[in-house]
């Protein structure tokens, strides 16, 4: 639809799950609600209140509302068809070990060979990447979708779901500082302005009776100027007795509520996020002991994954919605894949390697695998076995019966 969507021929981003656009919209009218409430109905007629509203609320319900249309219209870390594997790293993941699901077959196997993601047509699937399955892509560093801003949450829109939590959060309070201003003023006020009016009225009233009594309808209408003074309601006030200001009344006070106590919550949650650069997918796959820690780690200690920028402590720009930018060097370090415009639109290829593929035959191999480099030398003559090589996404499965083996030389170093 005119070219937004979250596929990989999509030229804008913009989910379009329908429940995530209806929750985005209810998003952004309450909060105009509640700024349009709080101008018309909270601050009249007050200085302080005038103050807070626009030193304070005005800014922090912008910098919300910039917020979710940046959490919302913001490519959350999508692998991009045709990414690669880091050169420094394609090594060590074109031999490390990849769980699988078989189709032919049926159950799982296991194989060698980069990660891949059946769901995105065998495209390449960094190692902190997850599948996300409303906008149907591999994100990097997935927190989770968030159907109040439409989109999924990775490491280029993390920072503007949490400031707009945080955004919200500020405006809740300044909200319920407007609110209470205005019961102690048009409520106590007026009850306590009340009962010292009784006391003036019958004063008033003596007065009235004992000197004008000749005059008494002729002053009464002096007298009654007197008398009512003291119940009249302060400016402003008198709106509070109104229904349908009533009604929008109740209705700001339980959003405000609502929401200062789910942008609370939020934002000790997301607190983790920051402190410890983890996703929440990676830290309850940690937890339950199904990834290994290091999987999930940093990848550098100089910034902060989440906000970007050249150092690691807190800086002015975490507070506004500015695009994430990371260091040069270390970008494509943190998404995890390689790319470029020039790369093919098509899923990665791992590069065939003739003399592999003769020693994988042969069963005489040079393995280089990180920092460990495994050479071994068999006799050909003694092995006696049926070899089946299977492609599989760029991998090769190796199925060997080891009992045919009788002689084996293995001589292994660690550079």
């Amino acid at each position: 639809l005119w070219g937004f969507g979250t596929d990989f021929t999509s030229q804008k981003w913009l989910s379009l799950d329908p429940c995530g656009i209806l929750c985005v919209s209810l998003s952004i009218s309450i909060h105009l609600f509640a700024l349009f409430a709080l101008g018309f109905t909270m601050i009249s007629h007050y200085l302080l209140s005038q103050i807070l509203y626009a030193l304070l609320y005005v800014p922090f319900s912008a910098l919300a509302l910039a917020s979710l249309f940046m959490a919302t219209t913001t490519d959350p870390g999508a692998v991009p068809m045709g990414a690669r594997p880091i050169p420094a790293n394609l090594a060590s993941e074109s031999d490390s070990i990849v769980t699988e699901r078989d189709t032919v077959r049926g159950g799982l196997r296991r194989r060698r060979g980069i990660r891949r993601c059946r769901k995105c047509n065998d495209n390449y699937k960094p190692p902190r990447a997850h599948h996300d399955s409303v906008t149907g892509r591999c994100v990097v560093k997935m927190d989770h979708y968030c159907p109040w801003v439409c989109n999924a949450v990775g490491i280029m829109n993390h920072k503007f779901f949490i400031l707009f939590i945080l955004y919200t959060f500020l405006t809740a309070i300044v909200s319920l500082a407007l609110i209470l201003i205005k019961f102690i003023r048009c409520g106590i006020s007026v009850q306590s302005s009340n009962n010292v009016s009784q006391d003036v009225n019958k004063t008033l009233q003596y007065v009235v009776d004992s000197y004008y009594e000749e005059h008494q309808q002729q002053h009464q209408q002096y007298a009654n100027m007197f008398l009512n003074s003291g119940e009249q309601t302060k400016p402003g006030c008198d709106a509070m007795m109104n229904s349908d200001s009533m009604i929008i009344f109740t209705l700001l006070v339980i959003v405000t509520i609502l929401f200062f106590f789910f942008t609370c919550c939020m934002l000790i949650e997301q607190g983790e996020a920051v402190d410890t650069n983890m996703s929440k997918i990676a830290r309850m796959k940690t937890r339950a002991g199904l990834s290994n820690a290091d999987e999930y780690r940093p990848v550098a200690t100089e910034f902060n994954e989440v906000f970007g920028g050249e150092h690691p402590t807190l800086s002015w720009h975490w507070f506004l919605p500015l695009p994430v930018r990371f260091p040069e060097w270390a970008r494509d370090n943190v998404l995890g894949y390689e790319y470029n415009s020039t790369f093919p639109p098509v899923p990665y290829q791992e590069p065939s390697d003739d003399t592999d593929t003769e020693s994988v035959a042969s069963r005489g191999s040079s393995v280089s695998l990180g920092r460990m480099s495994v050479t071994s030398d068999r006799d050909l003559g003694d092995v006696e076995s049926d070899i089946e090589n299977v492609y599989v996404g760029g991998g090769v499965t190796v199925d060997q019966d080891s009992s045919s083996v009788k002689k084996r030389s293995t001589t292994a170093s660690i550079t």
